[in-house]
């Protein structure tokens, strides 16, 4: 077991869990950010380890994809809403600044799924429509599609996604 990770985990569930307590709209539960987060850090270390990318680093940049909408409470621009958090969060951890940094554009590109972006920002941004997919959300953007059924190609996955 990775208990550094573990800890890091154990701080985001704690940020969450404070962030909980604030009156606040939400466009998805904090249950839901704790669940969503944990298994995309897992599928995260899965296409790392086959892409051949730090399992760390993507386990982390999976984990906090989202934070812009951890902090906002809102789907919309919640990715680049999300720098401002990450970079408080990875500040202190004892990660270097050039991963910080490739951690933080993969969160603030993680919605461009249309685009190509760096290797880590591929992997976040194909673990987060996993695991979206595999929670029942229907995935019907045309280069989501394409994104999820090239992804389940590569992971020799039968899709069963309909047109």
């Amino acid at each position: 077991m990775n208990t550094e990770f573990i800890k890091k985990l154990h701080d985001i569930y704690h940020l969450l869990d404070q962030m909980e307590l604030k009156e606040m709209e939400r466009d998805y539960p904090i249950l839901w950010e704790k669940v969503h987060l944990t298994s995309c850090a897992q599928i995260g270390r899965l296409l790392a380890q086959k892409r051949h990318v730090d399992s760390e680093q993507a386990a982390l940049a999976c984990a906090l994809h989202d934070c812009g909408r951890w902090v906002t409470g809102r789907q919309e621009n919640h990715a680049p809403q999300g720098e401002d958090f990450a970079r408080h969060f990875l500040a202190q951890q004892s990660i270097s600044p050039i991963n910080q940094e490739r951690i933080v554009q993969a969160i603030i590109n993680h919605s461009k799924k249309e685009e190509v972006g760096s290797p880590l920002e591929e992997l976040v941004k194909d673990a987060d429509i996993l695991d979206c997919y595999w929670y029942g959300d229907v995935i019907s953007k045309k280069y989501h599609v394409a994104r999820l059924q090239s992804l389940l190609s590569e992971l020799n996955i039968t899709s069963s996604m309909e047109g």
